[in-house]
């Protein structure tokens, strides 16, 4: 079997499926240097690998959420995204054998000693009940995700129960990213093992609309840093 059916075999039967090295060193690089150079013009202040995290830490405790939002936002339409985004267009071809486009791009941060940036279990579907789409994350920076620093947890084969349509959208704050949580997580949660999505820098982990996954705490004193890239999956 070569590696683009085993990739949509697993991703069929699980939900998802982690790439290893899909990213290049340089793009790699390309991602970190665009993600200080982004902060740097949006924070009005000098933003490197030896300080990045206290300087969001700071903001986050200072309540400067709309600062770090515009960084993000940014970031999302940053050259370097949307040149990754076609070649996960490329990916995505090869692998279903159907046409793609990015619909947004962005990061999903995990900030020790808060909440206001982590979803709780949840389907990508509601946010985009109109379209098919799949969904990419993979870690930033120098370190990999890992349960300790509250990467993303997914209830394997949770994809197969379709889109669930009963949930509950639970928001922290006005501040805060809401979550559809389904109404019947407790139950779903007894029949599915979750699993930890632990990647390197450069790995990459493809999952599907309907897979329930959610963020962890992050116990680290770094922020955790993930890129994401959503595509639309066209109709024929």
């Amino acid at each position: 079997m070569n590696k683009s059916n085993l990739y949509k075999k697993k991703f069929s039967e699980n939900g998802y499926v982690i790439i290893k090295n899909f990213l290049s060193t340089k793009e790699a690089s390309e991602f970190e240097n665009t993600l200080y150079k982004t902060y740097t013009s949006q924070l009005k202040t000098i933003v490197d690998k030896e300080n990045i995290h206290s300087i969001i830490q700071d903001y986050e405790r200072r309540g400067y959420y709309d600062k770090l939002y515009m960084a993000y936002k940014k970031f999302g339409i940053s050259s370097t995204f949307k040149k990754f985004s076609r070649k996960l267009v490329k990916l995505t071809s090869i692998i279903f054998n159907n046409k793609s486009k990015s619909i947004n791009c962005g990061l999903v941060i995990g900030i020790n000693g808060s909440k206001r940036t982590n979803y709780e279990w949840h389907q990508e579907k509601p946010y985009y009940p109109k379209i098919s789409t799949v969904h990419y994350q993979f870690p930033l920076l120098n370190f990999f995700t890992s349960k300790k620093n509250g990467t993303m947890s997914v209830l394997k084969g949770s994809n197969k129960l379709g889109f669930i349509r009963e949930v509950t959208n639970k928001k922290l704050s006005k501040k805060s990213i809401n979550s559809y949580v389904p109404k019947d997580i407790k139950k779903i949660k007894k029949n599915l093992p979750e699993k930890f999505i632990n990647m390197h820098l450069k790995d990459i982990v493809l999952f599907d609309e309907n897979l329930i996954h959610k963020s962890n705490e992050n116990r680290t004193k770094k922020v955790r840093f993930a890129g994401v890239v959503r595509l639309k999956l066209e109709t024929s």
